[in-house]
């Protein structure tokens, strides 16, 4: 048990909101508590105060962010809020006179220029450790690939292909991933993760962008406020790097059939590796040693106490943070603003391709 207990605040407890709840729950004996959430959201209140007496947790209750940050309780803070809120929260948080630690979710924001505000204004808080919740690096058959790509087995990476397909976007509330004004559009609000991924692999920065998508089957018969829905709900998507190598991402969301829900391929110049997702499992070989010697591993992870909704991953991002917390910074983040801002900057880039059918450089959407 650590000496001091680390007092956390979440600001959103929406379903992300009550799943980082949990997750800090099972890290109790690392030494943290919940003791304050904001959320203006009754129902979403009270499903979180519920889970607050599961877990012998007596949470204050806050309607805003604002009066969270003055009742002085709370060292971390986790933002789970809607999307289009999180720049006026994070900017709320940075100029507050007291230091809190944040884990943002995922985008850092819907618009780089957002997000470049945020990277600018947290530059004078020097102390204060921010980052983005960019989970899926720590699923554990994705992380096994991160570490084989990192040996060098596979060479120099040339391309690394991410298929995911799934389910439609869940319900939220009031609705608000239904909009791209609100959600920045699914290639921002799903896939900045597997553009994450896809940098991260590469180990270089995106150049340019060219992407294909359209609505085609989601969404299409709801109406909210006589509006209709305008998220995307399959795309395919291209991003050159500054070292030459490329990505792409194959995304279909009306893909319920699938037996795995992510696909992962990285191929070098002298290698191949794929994670799959859920199964678990990690497959490398050379091209040297062919088919024949392939390698095969079911990617576990003993440090995990919960699943949750994302195999482990939120559980493991959650003790890698607190880890870095406890060390004030001396430790490095995982996943800091910057690449916070570059995963939006490359969705942002795909939705603008797909508008306008075109390559898009960074240049344009990212200072």
């Amino acid at each position: 048990m650590a000496d001091k207990v680390l007092n956390y605040g979440i600001i959103g407890v929406g379903m992300m909101g009550r799943e980082h709840l949990i997750n800090l729950y099972h890290l109790k004996p690392q030494g943290v508590a919940v003791v304050a959430i904001a959320d203006p959201h009754l129902p979403s209140q009270q499903e979180a105060l519920s889970l607050g007496r599961t877990f012998n947790w007596p949470l204050q209750v806050f309607q805003s962010h604002k009066e969270l940050l003055d009742c002085g309780l709370c060292d971390v803070l986790i933002v789970s809020t809607p999307n289009m809120t999180h720049c006026e929260i994070l900017m709320d948080i940075i100029k507050y006179p007291r230091t809190h630690h944040v884990l943002v979710e995922k985008p850092l924001c819907t618009t780089v220029a957002d997000c470049e505000k945020v990277v600018d204004a947290a530059k004078s808080r020097p102390g204060m450790i921010i980052q983005v919740g960019l989970e899926y690096r720590y699923m554990p058959p994705v992380a096994k690939l991160i570490d084989i790509v990192k040996t060098g087995i596979l060479g120099k990476v040339k391309m690394v292909a991410i298929r995911e397909h799934r389910f439609p976007f869940l319900v939220k509330v009031n609705n608000w991933n239904r909009f791209n004004c609100n959600s920045g559009g699914t290639l921002v609000e799903k896939c900045c993760h597997f553009f994450d991924l896809m940098r991260l692999f590469a180990g270089s920065n995106p150049v340019r962008v060219m992407a294909s998508g359209s609505i085609d089957v989601n969404h299409k018969d709801e109406s909210y406020d006589g509006k209709v829905p305008d998220i995307i709900d399959n795309a395919y998507v291209i991003v050159e790097f500054v070292n030459g190598s490329r990505g792409m991402l194959d995304l279909c969301m009306f893909a319920e059939g699938s037996k795995n829900e992510q696909e992962i391929s990285v191929v070098g110049d002298i290698g191949k590796g794929e994670a799959f997702v859920p199964d678990s499992i990690v497959r490398w070989g050379t091209r040297v040693e062919g088919r024949d010697g392939v390698k095969v591993l079911k990617a576990e992870d003993e440090r995990i106490k919960y699943n949750g909704l994302h195999h482990g991953s939120s559980y493991l991002e959650h003790l890698q943070f607190l880890s870095v917390v406890r060390a004030k910074g001396a430790q490095p983040l995982d996943v800091d603003l910057h690449d916070g801002l570059v995963a939006v900057a490359i969705g942002v880039a795909a939705q603008l391709s797909i508008e306008e059918g075109r390559f898009v450089t960074i240049d344009e959407v990212m200072k």
